[in-house]
């Protein structure tokens, strides 16, 4: 990858050609005006930046600017779409798109335009394309173990993997239906993909707790922060059973059941298991 990039590079300095070079979401190194890039898939509601540097060629001479660009601005937007441009004299310049929240499903293209500003370098405007694949199926999760044996009171925890095959980064929100009284939640930050063939993988782990005996049916759901469209669902079984250390720590909530004269034992035991277990 990185020698036809060199080539292209070599060959727009002996033809002096102004360039852009595109670093993120994808590496796409130096592209030329009316280029087109493709940066990969994003959901409804998302956020993705382009990021590029400020060095290029100068249209005049040939030397390389590496303050050339002044600015990054976005164009052409779809509908519903709202963009920042880069601050002046960034560097790199990092532009930000959010994605229409009701954006449907469908390939969209914008413009991106480096600026110099006044043309003080002699380099006018370089405009590429950009393309992005708008899917809510941006995201897959795997649960592990998919069934946990835990005592009651104690907690029962699952591993979620969270792949992301998106261009843009997004914290994800875990929680559970199906156990009384539940309502732990949990959000983590999931980075974007850095090559639209590839995704980035972040595993977390996530508790649930019953203090019933019971075996349950249980759903976790994991959904972008973004978008209530951008969500997921698996079906996990949790069963909590009595354990010595249940045991003990129930001795906590009466003793109805149990003779007057043992309750500074169980009482006692009540006390350690707080402190201790």
């Amino acid at each position: 990858m990185r020698r036809p990039v060199f080539v292209l590079f070599i060959l727009m300095v002996a033809a002096n050609a102004t360039y852009l070079n595109v670093k993120e979401p994808v590496p796409y190194g130096t592209r030329l005006e009316n280029d087109t890039i493709f940066i990969g898939i994003a959901g409804p509601g998302q956020t993705v930046y382009l990021v590029a540097d400020r060095a290029t060629i100068g249209a005049l001479d040939d030397r390389i600017h590496y303050q050339g660009w002044d600015k990054l601005a976005i164009e052409d937007l779809p509908p519903g779409w709202i963009a920042e441009d880069s601050l002046w004299q960034e560097t790199p310049m990092k532009a930000k798109i959010k994605i229409a929240p009701d954006a449907a499903d469908g390939e969209y293209t914008f413009k991106a335009t480096a600026i110099d500003e006044g043309n003080l370098d002699n380099l006018d405007n370089l405009t590429i394309n950009v393309k992005v694949s708008v899917n809510k199926e941006v995201f897959k999760i795997d649960v592990t173990p998919y069934e946990v044996e835990t005592g009651v009171g104690q907690p029962a925890i699952y591993y979620i993997d969270i792949e992301n095959r998106g261009a843009a980064s997004d914290t994800f929100r875990i929680t559970s239906n199906g156990v009384p009284a539940w309502r732990f939640k949990r959000e983590v930050l999931v980075p974007h993909a850095i090559d639209v063939t590839s995704a980035a993988r972040k595993t977390v782990t996530y508790e649930v707790v019953s203090e019933e005996e019971n075996k349950i049916d249980m759903t976790l759901t994991v959904t972008s922060l973004s978008s209530s469209q951008i969500s997921k669902e698996l079906r996990v079984i949790l069963t909590a059973k009595p354990s010595l250390i249940s045991d003990y720590k129930a001795t906590d909530h009466g003793l109805l059941v149990f003779p007057l004269i043992e309750s500074p034992i169980y009482s006692l035991i009540a006390f350690l298991s707080k402190l201790l277990l």
